[in-house]
């Protein structure tokens, strides 16, 4: 026991040292929580002012868009309405137009491509076979 009596102060040192580490850890530690918790808030507090700008620009577009008709206004927009559908009643008569033109270009297209082989299927029966023998068979 004589031992522990005499380094017993280095003990005590050594016990509040330990303890002024672990008060110092704790210290820290709370602080780093705090600046987490502040780092968070402020990043909601952008978000929410953010939804806030977006929320108060859809109102600004709304009070925008309340403004009241009039009549001439609504007769103007209705015959707007009417010339946009003649319009496009026309382009629709106009494709269809062009459709059935084209289909029938095409086809005399193909006409002309299959009289064409045909003479050629005709000069080619003539080489082989003379025109005598093809002419008493095709007339």
């Amino acid at each position: 026991m004589a031992g522990l009596e005499e380094n017993i102060h280095w003990v005590i040192i050594g016990a509040i040292l330990l303890a002024s580490i672990l008060y110092m850890m704790f210290i820290l530690i709370t602080i780093l929580k705090r600046r987490i918790r502040v780092r968070d808030a402020t990043r909601e507090i952008a978000l929410l002012k953010m939804d806030l700008l977006s929320k108060q620009a859809h109102l600004e577009n709304l009070i925008e868009d309340s403004v009241e008709w009039t009549p001439g206004d609504l007769k103007k927009f209705d015959s707007a309405m009417k010339q946009n559908k003649m319009l496009k009643s026309k382009i629709d008569t106009g494709m269809v137009i062009a459709d059935s033109k084209v289909k029938r270009l095409e086809l005399g297209n193909q006409t002309a491509e299959l009289f064409d082989t045909l003479e050629k299927i005709k000069k080619y029966e003539d080489k082989l076979f003379g025109e005598d023998a093809i002419k008493e068979g095709r007339g």
